[in-house]
């Protein structure tokens, strides 16, 4: 779904049909219900965004470049589409108006040359850089360069594989796969409206898996509410569920029985569910507690682990070999590192991206919290995040981290 318009505007992205039809074949799992309300669905920022700008920063720096404060009001089903699109112009306009010393020289064969070192140590990686990316241009610049690692790996033969890229667009256009996995959101969400932060990752969990069947590609982030507490949870035994509420067009389908046998079966979520997603916090510290955490679930199944959390091509070849040792399947899903890689032109220093993210506030007027498993990556009023903190038995474990103001390094440039 991207702009091709002379006058971009969120107002004017629609989908196409051959996009809807794409969206059939290659994403079956979202359903005929869901497509129907994509072909249909229109951005309404008039009615959706509310933006302001303070020109100094939060902290009172009058010599920042300023805040921009964005929050978006509406259904759920129709705020969570904002966050994407919104995150990607942020990124887009700032360096093309603001920082402007860079130029778009050699960004396809940087991109080649990451994934082919990805591919010839093994790793199976997706693209996972539109929100952060420098802009469009840049994005299918780097796809090209992927796609072209992917072909000349499938050639010769290269143990690794670039999965595809969560930009549904540009897997259409470049032959690649679409990726995503289930999001934060959904878990924040399910605690908000249902006031309870101790049972809300079983819930969240029981109802994608009613949703999509174990037969989809189950994988769960664990650090909502910190990976301890998910962990309880996810040990537990899938419960019995009533169906989700239908809401406008969307019936209940067929599609709801075909697990039904997993209810009350006695399997539990780590059982079926086929891993699990590190994005914050330790991941030598995630890799050994997911170790422990299966052995002593006696599950002997291999799992895979999916690292997301600010990866570069470094990162992604050393967790992988920490993964193997510790009897995992890994799997990366490399973001801003391929989108967002540049240097000034004039000085070859790093132009350092946005790290610039969104996350849900309240859910029908219930305020909502995330606790990561760094302090960096919490989100939400500090007296909610004491009290669920409280209510978990969530403990703080720093590491070095921890800084997310400088994630992607520190740059005076501009």
């Amino acid at each position: 779904m991207e702009n091709r318009t002379d006058s971009p505007g969120l107002r004017d992205l629609t989908f196409t049909d051959d996009e809807i039809r794409y969206l059939e074949k290659a994403c079956p799992h979202l359903g005929k219900p869901y497509l129907d309300f994509l072909r249909r669905f229109r951005f309404d920022p008039d009615r959706h965004v509310a933006a302001t700008f303070d020109p100094e920063s939060e902290t009172g720096d009058k010599g920042s470049d300023g805040h921009v404060h964005l929050v978006v009001k509406g259904l759920w089903i129709e705020t969570t589409l904002y966050e994407v699109p919104l995150l990607a112009l942020i990124s887009e306009i700032y360096f093309r108006f603001m920082d402007t010393d860079w130029t778009y020289s050699g960004q396809e064969s940087k991109a080649y040359d990451k994934g082919m070192r990805l591919l010839k140590a093994g790793c199976i990686f997706g693209e996972y850089g539109t929100r952060r990316r420098r802009d469009f241009h840049t994005q299918e610049m780097v796809i090209r360069g992927l796609a072209r690692a992917k072909q000349d790996g499938d050639h010769t033969g290269l143990p690794g594989s670039v999965n595809g890229t969560s930009n549904i667009y540009l897997a259409m256009q470049y032959g690649l796969k679409p990726m995503g996995t289930v999001g934060h959101e959904w878990f924040m969400g399910i605690a908000a409206l249902s006031g309870d932060y101790r049972s809300a990752t079983g819930i969240a969990l029981a109802y994608w898996l009613h949703n999509f069947g174990r037969d989809f590609w189950l994988v769960a982030p664990t650090d909502t509410f910190g990976t301890p507490a998910f962990l309880k949870a996810f040990q537990q035994s899938i419960p019995q569920i009533e169906a989700l509420p239908a809401y406008g067009d969307f019936e209940r389908t067929s599609t709801d029985t075909v697990e039904s046998s997993l209810f009350g079966s006695g399997e539990t979520f780590a059982e079926v569910y086929n891993g699990v997603r590190q994005d914050s916090g330790d991941p030598v510290l995630f890799i050994e507690r997911m170790k422990t955490f299966y052995a002593e679930a006696k599950i002997t199944a291999k799992r895979t682990l999916v690292f997301t959390d600010s990866l570069d091509v470094d990162l992604c070849l050393k967790y992988k070999a920490l993964a193997d040792d510790a009897g995992f399947q890994s799997t990366f899903g490399v973001g801003t590192s391929f989108a967002n890689d540049f240097v000034r032109a004039t000085t070859g220093a790093k132009s350092t991206p946005l790290n610039v993210v969104m996350k849900p506030r309240s859910f029908n007027g219930r305020a909502v919290v995330k606790l990561g498993d760094t302090v960096g990556k919490h989100s939400g009023a500090s007296a909610l995040l004491q009290a669920v903190k409280t209510q978990l038995g969530y403990t703080e474990t720093p590491w070095d981290g921890d800084d997310e103001s400088t994630r992607w390094g520190r740059d005076s440039g501009v």
